[in-house]
């Protein structure tokens, strides 16, 4: 029977009570060229049932209307009407759209919503969908503003207005400080009004606050790290941990909440992988400790960028890494667009024995600072220097 699938029907005796009763029993033998048949035989009729779920659907009244009044295609019609478990109106679509056009919204926009959220289109637009809109408009979301936030995630539409939506928002404007930076916060994360809960956003608000956090930077995490909130309330205590112990940084320190942000942005993988390549140009754990203590978002340049940096600051243009530590901001200036043209200015400068300043000092200047004091007094003199800066800066 080896290697030769196949069926067969054996007979078993049961006792039963004083009697016997006979029993037919169906065993398989395996062959693994029976797997791949079977296999091949389940995804050949899995894909014939869908074929067939697809063409019932196709003829139902919502995917000729998504493609009729929506300019769906016939497939992402279907795709649609198919997240949709119950039709109860084939009106009410209709008046939907209509007071989603009314609030704004352009065909586009009205497609995209309902792409993502099919059963948008079987809300009731005066008892659902038009008292949790003014709930937006409340804080302070209109225009564009407001027809972009429901394109993007109309799913909040479907939550709870007393429940969920008002005390969400109440939340949000509280912890981030006002209307308008609860806005930023939700321009940042539009599904914060989709999630869960808010109670664990109001958790995790609470443990920053607990643990001496002041309003002020609760506010700014809020605005900046929305998302973050929505973890579980351990995390906190993690990210604080990683920057006492990883990053160097005591709470007392100025630099510690610009820590937390950067924690909470970058992994502990990616951020060993940064610090290997500084390793990997001389420097010391010392010396990335003082960079990291004194900028720690000195650590959110990309790898590929610290790269170049470090090769043109150290290799090309000589700077230790004791010097580059202690100022940081060398590795956050733009290279293309400040350091390697302005650092050409004051070598042209120097040569012509012209009154120049320290790169850094340089890469710290506004723009306009350094064009009126290194470049427009030299711009007769030295045509071509001025000339090939601002070329630089037009690229």
């Amino acid at each position: 029977m080896v290697g030769k699938p196949g069926f067969s029907f054996a007979r078993m005796l049961l006792s039963k009570g004083n009697g016997c009763k006979e029993r037919q029993f169906f065993f398989f033998f395996y062959s693994p060229s029976l797997r791949s048949s079977a296999g091949n035989s389940y995804s050949s009729t899995a894909k014939v049932a869908a074929e067939k779920a697809g063409d019932r659907m196709a003829d139902h009244f919502l995917v000729n209307y998504l493609t009729d009044s929506l300019n769906f295609s016939r497939d992402d019609a279907i795709s649609a009407a198919a997240k949709v478990s119950q039709f109860k109106s084939q009106t009410k679509p209709a008046i939907v759209v209509k007071y989603l056009q009314q609030i704004g919204m352009e065909p586009t926009h009205i497609r995209a919503a309902v792409s993502r959220f099919p059963k948008l289109l079987f809300s009731d637009p005066e008892k659902t969908l038009n008292p949790k809109i003014q709930c937006l408009q409340e804080l302070g979301m209109s225009g564009p503003n407001l027809v972009s936030f429901i394109t993007r995630d109309a799913s909040f539409l479907s939550r709870g207005l007393e429940t969920h939506l008002r005390p969400a928002l109440h939340f949000l404007k509280e912890a981030a400080g006002s209307n308008h930076n609860a806005l930023k916060a939700l321009k940042r994360s539009g599904w914060l009004l989709s999630y869960g809960s808010y109670k664990t956003m109001e958790e995790n608000v609470q443990v920053l606050r607990n643990l001496g956090f002041p309003d002020e930077k609760i506010q700014q995490f809020v605005m900046a790290r929305p998302s973050y909130l929505t973890n579980k309330s351990g995390w906190i205590v993690k990210i604080l941990n990683r920057v006492e112990k990883e990053f160097g940084i005591p709470r007392s320190a100025p630099m510690f909440y610009s820590g937390v942000f950067v924690a909470t942005a970058l992994s502990k993988s990616t951020v060993d992988r940064k610090l290997e390549i500084l390793r990997s140009f001389g420097w010391s754990n010392s010396e990335i400790s003082t960079m990291v203590q004194k900028q720690p978002h000195s650590l959110t340049v990309s790898e590929v960028r610290l790269k170049r940096v470090l090769n043109f600051l150290m290799k090309e243009l000589g700077y230790s890494s004791h010097y580059l530590a202690f100022r940081p901001m060398f590795l956050m200036s733009s290279l293309e667009k400040k350091t390697i043209p302005r650092s050409q200015v004051l070598k042209i400068l120097k040569e012509n024995q012209l009154r120049a300043c320290s790169l850094f000092t340089a890469i710290s200047l506004t723009e306009s600072k350094f064009s009126n004091d290194y470049l427009l007094p030299h711009k007769d003199k030295l045509p071509e220097m001025y000339q090939r800066y601002i070329t630089s800066m037009e690229m």
